[in-house]
C-alpha cells in the first residue's frame, strides 16, 4: 500500500524546538525513494515514523492529519546490533523465519541462500559478537531480505562495508526488490542514485525542500545539494585540495611479531609496522580482514602475540598510553560519559588547560564540527553523523600523539565530511598522527601520507594518496 503522510508534527521532549512542522510525504506502492538531507535533519527520525516504529515502539509524541503506512516493513538500521536478538548467525536468521511460520526442514536451505545473497562466508553457528562491523552488516540486510515484508526501509545499510561489498550489496537488493515499495536513507549514493525512482531532499530544519526523479534533481537542484551538504555523485567535485603531508623522523608506535587470532584462526601475521609522528594513515581491506582488530591490538584493548613499543617503550597494558594516544570507536555510543554534548568535550580539554581557555577551545571545536546549536543535548540524543563528530572533537580536544578512528565519517553528509578532513590534515600538519580505517576511495587516493592494506592476514603497503 502506499504511504501517506500529512501535517506530521514531532517534537522530541527535551527538545527546544519541532522536528518536524506540518510535514506532507506520499510514497506510491511499489516506488522507490531515496531520502537525503544533512545530518540531524531528521531523516532516520522519519523512516521511524514511516515504518510505525514511532510511536509504537520508540515512544515519542507526534500528530497528523492523516497517517497511513506500511502493513508490514523490514528494516535494516545504521548500527546493526540494535536489531539482533539472537547470539548465533543461524538462530538470528532463523528467528526471522520462525515469526514467519517457515517449516525447520527449510530454514538452512533458505540460511544459505540468505547468506551467500549478500556475501557473508561464515559458519552458521558463528557468535555475532565475533564478527566485524560490516560482516554484521550483512547479517543485518540477510535477515530483512529474510521477512519478504512489502515495504523495505534502509537506514545507511552500507556504511560499514567496503566498496565492493557496498556495490555488490546495492545491485542485489535491486534485483530482489521487485514491486515491493522501498525507503532508503543512504551518504553512500554512487551505487544507488541511478536505481531510485525519486529522491526526497530534506533541508537543515526538517522540511522537505524538494523532490524530483535523480537525473532532474542532479540537473535542477545541484545548488541545493550543495548547501545543504548532500552526497549525491558529484560531491567530490567540491573536495578540499590540501597540501602534501611530510612525517617526521620520529617513531611513535612499532610492532613486532604481531600475531592476532579470532577464535581458533589465525587472522593477522604481522612482522613489523612502524608508525611515525606526524602521519596520516589510511588502513584498508575487505570486510573482516581484521582492521578493527589490529587497531584494538596496538590499543592493547585484546590479547595478541608479539610486542608493542610505545616511544621505545614495550606496552603492557592500555593505560601506559595514558592519553597519547586516543581511539574513536565505530559506535561512538561506547565512549560518551557525561550528559551534555558541550560536557563531553570540555571534560577532556579540562584536564589539559585552565578552565577559562578549555571552555574557548571547547566553543571552537563544537562551532568547528557544526555541533553548537546541539551542545545541550543528551550525547544520546542527536543524530549518528554528530555523534560521530562529537566522538571526533573529544578525541582532537586533548591534543594526543595518535589518534585512532574506525570509520570517522560514517554518517557524515558533504559538508561535515569535508570539515572533519580540513581538520584532520591541520592536526597532522601539527604533529598528530592519524590512523583511520576507511571504506572510502575517495579520502584514500586523495589524503593519507601512507596506505596500509590487509588480505589474506598479511598487511602491505599501497604509498600513499594523490595530494
Amino acid at each position: 500500500m502506499a504511504i501517506t503522510v500529512e501535517k506530521l508534527r514531532l517534537k522530541f521532549p527535551e527538545a527546544e524546538s519541532r522536528l518536524f512542522t506540518d510535514l506532507d510525504l506520499e510514497i506510491a506502492e511499489g516506488e522507490k525513494v531515496l531520502i537525503v538531507g544533512p545530518s540531524g535533519s531528521g531523516k532516520s527520525t522519519l523512516l521511524n515514523v514511516l515504518g510505525g516504529l514511532i510511536p509504537n515502539v520508540i515512544q515519542v509524541p507526534i500528530k497528523a492529519d492523516k497517517l497511513e503506512l506500511a502493513e508490514s516493513g523490514a528494516y535494516v538500521f545504521q548500527d546493526p546490533d540494535a536489531q539482533f536478538t539472537m547470539p548465533t548467525v543461524s538462530e538470528e536468521l532463523a528467528f526471522v523465519m520462525e515469526n514467519r511460520q517457515v517449516k525447520v526442514e527449510e530454514m538452512d536451505q533458505q540460511i544459505k541462500e540468505a547468506l551467500d545473497t549478500v556475501g557473508l562466508d561464515v559458519a552458521p553457528d558463528t557468535p555475532i559478537q565475533t564478527l566485524s562491523g560490516g560482516m554484521k552488516q550483512k547479517l543485518a540486510i540477510a535477515g530483512s531480505l529474510l521477512q519478504r515484508a512489502d515495504t523495505l526501509f534502509f537506514d545507511e545499510p552500507t556504511s560499514m562495508l567496503d566498496d565492493g561489498s557496498a556495490a555488490h550489496l546495492w545491485e542485489t537488493i535491486h534485483k530482489m526488490w521487485g514491486d515491493r515499495t522501498v525507503v532508503i536513507i543512504e551518504h553512500r549514493v554512487e551505487d544507488i542514485w541511478d536505481k531510485v525512482d525519486r529522491v526526497i531532499l530534506m533541508d537543515d530544519a526538517g522540511q522537505i525542500n524538494s523532490t524530483a526523479s535523480p537525473d532532474v534533481m542532479l540537473r535542477n537542484h545541484r545548488d541545493a545539494l550543495d548547501a545543504f551538504g548532500v552526497w549525491h555523485p558529484e560531491s567530490w567535485h567540491n573536495a578540499p585540495m590540501l597540501p602534501d603531508i611530510k612525517a617526521q623522523s620520529e617513531t611513535l608506535l612499532e610492532a613486532r611479531n604481531l600475531k592476532i587470532r579470532r577464535g581458533k584462526k589465525q587472522l593477522l601475521d604481522i612482522a613489523g609496522l612502524e608508525i611515525r609522528k606526524g602521519e596520516w594513515i589510511t588502513l584498508e581491506g575487505d570486510n573482516g580482514t581484521g582492521k578493527t582488530s589490529l587497531l584494538l591490538a596496538l590499543m592493547k584493548l585484546i590479547s595478541s602475540e608479539g610486542d608493542i613499543y610505545f616511544k621505545g617503550r614495550r606496552v603492557k597494558r592500555t593505560k601506559q598510553y595514558k592519553g597519547a594516544v586516543y581511539p574513536v570507536f565505530q559506535n561512538p555510543e561506547m565512549q560518551f560519559i557525561t550528559n551534555t554534548v558541550v560536557d563531553e568535550v570540555f571534560i577532556n580539554l579540562e584536564l589539559h588547560y585552565d578552565k577559562k581557555e578549555a571552555k574557548q577551545r571547547t566553543e571552537a571545536l563544537l562551532e568547528r564540527l557544526g555541533l553548537e546549536n546541539i551542545q545541550h543535548l543528551h550525547p544520546l540524543e542527536i543524530s549518528t553523523g554528530q555523534k560521530r563528530r562529537l566522538s571526533v572533537a573529544t578525541a582532537s580536544g586533548g591534543i594526543p600523539e595518535i589518534i585512532i578512528l574506525d570509520e570517522p565519517t560514517f554518517g557524515l553528509d558533504q559538508r561535515h565530511a569535508f570539515r572533519l578532513i580540513e581538520m584532520l590534515h591541520d592536526m597532522v600538519q601539527s604533529g598528530t598522527t592519524i590512523i583511520m580505517i576507511t571504506h572510502d576511495e575517495e579520502i584514500k587516493v586523495r589524503y593519507p601520507s601512507r596506505r596500509l592494506h590487509i588480505a589474506g592476514g598479511i598487511l602491505t603497503e599501497r604509498g600513499a594518496g594523490r595530494c
